[in-house]
């Protein structure tokens, strides 16, 4: 990649510590954004070439520094924006800290990494994916701040993909349904069922492995992907198609 890296928020696990090795193997060095010092270490080790620099995407300035000190790290030709957070509950119920904690981190977390890396990126050009979810397509019962949250991610990278283009900075969103990632097992363990029950919601039968949604982010930042741009890619077994 020519000394190019790409960013990674929420790359010390799930989606995002997939998409980093997904992109390692294909030749990017990665830097991977979280809170957990721990976890960090444990993806650095995990991920060869990789550079883990601790960053909360709620707060701004937070995601200004790590923007800056990854800048310095190489030139940012790529970014991944992947730190996310579930929730569930009918609107009546869900309470004004989940609410702004949802928003802080789903929404405003995705505009502040994009914000801080957009101008680093202007004068080559790059991709940026964003990840979604299908709740962002479809509506799900006990999911109007999640799916709110989601469906905003989308409707961003739309739009910044028409306002990008000129600069030749691709705008792709993921949309996966569940996967087997640490995010999902804290859901069950809070909300309750299985991964058979999930599966069976599923026309493939089963639920997601986090290197498939890693897959589809790394071919969309890849020359193979150099023509696509504003789209929103289904990683989710055929999910919402019923």
């Amino acid at each position: 990649m020519d000394g190019h890296i790409a960013v990674i928020s929420g790359g010390t696990s799930g989606i995002g510590l997939a998409a980093a090795q997904c992109l390692a193997r294909d030749g990017w060095r990665t830097v991977l954004l979280g809170r957990n010092a721990e976890k960090g270490q444990a993806a650095e080790a995990a991920v060869p070439g990789s550079t883990f620099i601790a960053c909360d995407v709620q707060e701004a300035a937070s995601v200004e520094a790590a923007a800056a000190r990854a800048a310095r790290e190489g030139t940012i030709g790529a970014v991944v924006a992947a730190a996310g957070m579930y929730t569930e509950g009918l609107l009546e119920n869900v309470t004004d800290e989940e609410i702004r904690t949802c928003l802080a981190t789903n929404v405003c977390g995705v505009l502040y990494l994009l914000r801080a890396c957009i101008p680093r990126m202007k004068s080559h050009g790059g991709s940026i994916v964003t990840v979604a979810s299908d709740a962002a397509v479809q509506g799900n019962v006990q999911g109007s701040l999640y799916g709110a949250t989601k469906g905003a991610v989308l409707a961003l990278s739309r739009s910044l993909a028409l306002e990008l283009a000129v600069y030749g900075i691709r705008v792709n969103c993921v949309a996966p349904g569940d996967i087997r990632t640490p995010l999902l097992a804290a859901q069950m363990t809070r909300y309750g069922g299985t991964e058979d029950d999930m599966a069976a919601q599923y026309p493939l039968g089963r639920i997601g492995r986090p290197e498939e949604v890693g897959e589809a982010i790394a071919f969309l930042i890849s020359e193979k992907a150099s023509f696509i741009t504003g789209s929103v890619l289904p990683v989710d077994g055929g999910l919402t198609d019923w």
